[in-house]
């Protein structure tokens, strides 16, 4: 509004809110010379390295043109946003109550991704396990084993990775049985208790103590992060927390060494790994849980706060459509 437009956000009008959907569009698609016959400021503006920290110069809101899921999640946000704007008494009409809420899917979209179940096979994660298996015993791997932990044996998100603290696990009785549990603090707040194995406790309590940090259960540890930052052959030395972009690169920096050792027996799975994310894990997490769990539980157990977004997890295995289709008579 500001920049392009030249009016306040409390000045857009059904112009300026239908161009912003035809920006997102255009942004990182256009040549300079296409971009400037319809913008004021030139795409490099908008667009800059994956991952730079949000308080550096050289920080830029995006990387790349933007997907159609992207594009889709922008509108609805700014939708929300002027409807809010318009309910406060802000806005005296929101402008996007005249314009369709539909994204477009452009040229190239909308046919199926090739890694669109965004989840990790059985055969792919024994080779992260085989590959962590030979990594010596030192601070990388355990925080990559705790890192699983969180991820893709709990469904944790990104967010609840990093905020994560020692205090989160504690006892807690079911019936005469008592278990280890980790009490974790999802979006708005919201909590879900989930148990912990011995074997998951080991390698949490294996990491602090090779951090020189307090046991678990110790009640001076307990806003000791799970997850931490630390500078490799400084003897372990670290400073507490991890941020987003710092675990992203963790991850990441591993995935791709277990892709370059797939890579000539397995050209696709190597691409898979290299294209997954920490969200991978999540995702994962829930299409292994919903084999063996009602999908009620999964829902709880990942903090869905509706069934309906756990169930786009369920998919038949491909091997059975492949089944069901030679059964059909032609």
């Amino acid at each position: 509004c500001l920049l392009e437009k030249r009016v306040a956000l409390s000045s857009a009008r059904l112009e300026e809110c239908s161009e912003y959907l035809k920006w997102l569009e255009m942004i990182g698609r256009e040549t300079p010379e296409n971009w400037q016959k319809s913008w004021i400021y030139p795409q490099e503006t908008w667009i800059g390295p994956k991952n730079t920290p949000r308080e550096s110069p050289d920080w830029k809101p995006f990387n790349s043109s933007l997907a159609y899921t992207s594009r889709k999640a922008a509108s609805t946000i700014v939708r929300q946003l002027f409807s809010f704007l318009h309910k406060t008494g802000y806005l005296k009409f929101n402008p996007f109550d005249q314009i369709p809420a539909k994204v477009r899917f452009l040229p190239g979209e909308g046919k199926p991704k090739e890694f669109a179940d965004r989840s990790l096979s059985p055969a792919q994660w024994e080779e992260i396990k085989t590959h962590l298996a030979q990594l010596p015993l030192d601070l990388v791997r355990m925080r990559l084993e705790v890192l699983f932990v969180l991820g893709k044996e709990l469904g944790m998100r990104a967010s609840e990775m990093i905020n994560a603290r020692c205090g989160w696990i504690e006892y807690s009785r079911f019936g005469d049985e008592e278990t280890v549990v980790i009490d974790i603090v999802g979006k708005g707040d919201k909590q879900r208790r989930l148990p912990l194995s011995s074997e998951q406790v080991d390698k949490i309590s294996r990491y602090l103590a090779a951090r020189k940090r307090p046991p678990l259960f110790e009640p001076t540890g307990k806003d000791v992060p799970l997850i931490a930052s630390f500078r490799i052959g400084n003897k372990g030395a670290d400073k507490e927390g991890l941020s987003r972009s710092g675990l992203y690169i963790v991850l990441h920096t591993f995935l791709e060494e277990v892709a370059n050792d797939v890579r000539k027996k397995n050209p696709r799975d190597a691409a898979k790994l290299l294209g997954s994310s920490l969200h991978w894990l999540r995702h994962t997490f829930a299409v292994a849980s919903l084999e063996v769990m009602p999908v009620n539980v999964v829902q709880t157990a990942m903090g869905h706060a509706s069934v309906n977004t756990t169930t786009r997890y369920i998919s038949p295995d491909q091997t059975e459509v492949l089944e069901g289709f030679k059964k059909l008579k032609s």
